[in-house]
């Protein structure tokens, strides 16, 4: 038992550690990713029950020990995220402005042939989602004029790492690419620079390519990108 735990717990590491990095190096599609990272959880789970009975029946056992211990750190890092995940919406579309939500066009091509298409408009069901989990998101009032206010949007873009995709100060718009830093999944974003007076209003919009929920990942990423502006 004690060298089948041990080979569980191996295997449990290896899937977990190859599961992100894989994704993103493009050996493999996103979905064998996620099955690479639910299945160390599995695994693990699996490793940490037979090298314990082992550890219990056998101490001191180092290798049954190790291995148990091995079991435990696996399960628990992708048990931590999938919790995280399931307590946010299954929504992958968020934005400041809910009733007229800032418009994507340059980054539109670069979406062809992903799943999540983008609308102009977000629906009823999507927007009260949002509100309940993210009601403090909301258009940002920027002492600025807009077109200070534009230069300092596209800075704190590029401070957030973002690919730069379209920047065009006439309209206000700032397109760019996120990607994610385990899976390297691609989320796009678009900022809207509005005069408001002699101020500006910063509208932001963060929209997953792939998977129906996000994890709260946009969200982060919008309030991010605003404190940045504020500072």
């Amino acid at each position: 038992m004690t060298i089948t735990g041990a080979i569980l717990a191996a295997l449990a590491a290896a899937a977990l550690l190859l599961s992100g990095p894989g994704t993103r190096a493009g050996w493999w599609d996103f979905k064998t990713g996620l099955l690479l990272f639910a299945g160390a959880l599995l695994v693990g789970l699996l490793a940490l029950l037979i090298s314990g009975i082992a550890w219990l029946r056998s101490r001191p056992n180092r290798t049954a020990a190790a291995a148990t211990m091995a079991g435990a750190v696996i399960v628990l890092v992708p048990l931590v995220q999938i919790a995280a995940a399931r307590s946010k919406p299954a929504i992958h579309d968020i934005s400041t402005d809910l009733a007229d939500p800032p418009r994507f066009s340059a980054v539109l091509p670069l979406r062809a042939g992903f799943p999540n298409k983008v609308a102009d408009r977000v629906d009823d069901a999507t927007a009260r989602a949002q509100r309940n989990a993210y009601p403090d998101l909301a258009t940002l009032e920027l002492p600025l004029p807009p077109d200070a206010a534009f230069t300092k949007a596209a800075e704190a873009a590029k401070k957030m790492e973002w690919e730069i995709v379209s920047l065009r100060p006439a309209d206000g718009i700032i397109e760019a690419t996120a990607t994610t830093s385990w899976f390297g999944f691609h989320d796009d974003v678009v900022v809207r620079i509005r005069p408001a007076g002699s101020q500006s209003r910063i509208d932001v919009r963060s929209v997953s390519r792939v998977g129906r929920g996000d994890a709260g990942k946009n969200a982060d990423r919008i309030r991010r990108y605003l404190r940045l502006l504020t500072n």
